[in-house]
């Protein structure tokens, strides 16, 4: 996981592992307050699983613009060296796809837990 990380770079890949944190938090605490029946009503409860969608899609969107930076940086330093070997290319092209590829991961949880809970909510 830390090689994911290292390999993804920080400056993207601290902040998505941070909004999967919260995100888990916030599913849990909405798990637990559903089963509990603790919502004052069901337009309270549907604004809290919001948060799950909303957090998901904050991280999809970080997660791609992480790589269109990634890709910036890649092609400028293609050319500043000039003639590059396409492995050298291909390999930058997939290192650059590693936040994205994470930042649909969060969305996919978040977005099923999400429908989950709007399921089990209207049940």
């Amino acid at each position: 996981m830390i090689d994911f990380l290292n390999k993804g770079g920080y400056v993207f890949m601290l902040p998505l592992t941070l909004l999967l944190l919260i995100n888990i938090i916030i599913i849990a605490k909405n798990i637990s307050f559903l089963f509990a029946n603790k919502f004052s009503s069901k337009e309270a409860a549907k604004q809290s699983f919001d948060y799950i969608f909303h957090i998901g899609l904050f991280a999809l969107t970080l997660g791609l613009l992480g790589q269109i930076v990634g890709l910036y940086e890649g092609f400028e330093s293609i050319e500043n060296w000039g003639n590059v070997d396409a492995d050298f290319l291909f390999k930058g092209i997939a290192v650059s796809a590693i936040p994205a590829i994470y930042g649909l991961g969060i969305f996919i949880v978040s977005y099923v837990f999400y429908l989950l809970l709007k399921v089990k909510l209207n049940s």
